[in-house]
């Protein structure tokens, strides 16, 4: 079975349909290209490698946040332990 696409201005291609049946891809679904003696090989991302790349995205939406919180901070590297002390004196921890 051999298929052809073309690649956009943009260096996308189409993967032929009866090739993402085969993978079992469905759009938005990452795949992957492995590259082997001058060829390469097309295959559907597994579902634990998906789940990381996602856990790792949403923890850089994270740390980018708290970039941003952090310019705000006026009390910078005090836990929320010594926040509650500082604004209640010693005494019972809630």
């Amino acid at each position: 079975m051999s298929y052809l696409s073309r690649l956009t201005t943009k260096s996308q291609i189409t993967v032929p349909k009866d090739v993402r049946q085969l993978l079992g891809v469905r759009p938005g679904q990452r795949v992957r290209f492995e590259v082997r003696d001058g060829k390469v090989e097309l295959a559907a991302e597994d579902e634990a490698s998906a789940r990381r790349a996602r856990i790792e995205e949403r923890l850089k939406e994270i740390d980018a946040a708290a970039a941003r919180f952090a310019v705000l901070d006026q009390l910078p590297g005090m836990s929320g332990l010594e926040y509650q002390r500082m604004m209640r004196g010693d005494g019972p921890e809630v």
